[in-house]
């Protein structure tokens, strides 16, 4: 039985398609080598660029190629490459970080933080920390740790488990201390 999968389209990157698939037990990170025929497809420069996710296969098609004619045959590819072996996974990616939280507060929670008459943006990511700027009416928000914690680090760590940190800038842009949260105070033990 075929897998499920879908596309989405990657905000601010038209050669990019996230491909929302299970991806089982693969390691979340920037991809140095796909398993089957995607490997092929990386090596000839079809595909430049992919990253794993939970949940997910990030690639982008080299812009001589379109998405009408090598959409299907990626398709294909990934779903049948997530179930074998043959990767070869950085473990973690500043890119991929900053390309989930992206995907994050503009997209997964976007509705909710638009609902509140809120702005979130992301400042940077590294490899294992994300830091965000809240602005509009979550500038002073009393409920602005909640919403760190309990939706924006929840989703992240859902998707990046190697995330260790999310913290916001103060309407300076310094960095705010704030006690770590629970969540991944846990995930360190």
């Amino acid at each position: 039985m075929r897998k499920p999968i879908h596309p989405e389209a990657v905000t601010g990157e038209p050669q990019a398609i996230r491909w929302v698939v299970d991806t089982g037990e693969l390691l979340v990170g920037e991809v140095l080598h796909a398993a089957g025929t995607l490997g092929p497809m990386m090596q000839y420069g079809v595909i430049t660029r992919m990253f794993v996710e939970r949940g997910s296969v990030w690639t982008w098609l080299s812009p001589e190629h379109s998405w009408t004619d090598h959409g299907p045959r990626i398709r294909d590819a990934v779903v049948a490459a997530v179930d074998t072996d043959g990767w070869d996974i950085t473990d973690g990616s500043a890119d991929l970080l900053r390309f989930i939280a992206d995907d994050v507060v503009h997209g997964q929670l976007l509705t909710f933080i638009n609902s509140h008459g809120g702005q979130i943006s992301v400042v940077s990511a590294s490899i294992d920390a994300v830091v965000l700027d809240f602005g509009g009416a979550c500038t002073d928000c009393p409920a602005q740790g909640r919403t760190l914690h309990d939706r924006v680090e929840v989703a992240l760590v859902a998707r990046y488990p190697q995330l260790r940190d999310v913290s916001k800038v103060a309407s300076t842009h310094s960095p705010t201390s704030r006690p770590q949260s629970p969540l991944l105070r846990l995930m360190k033990r």
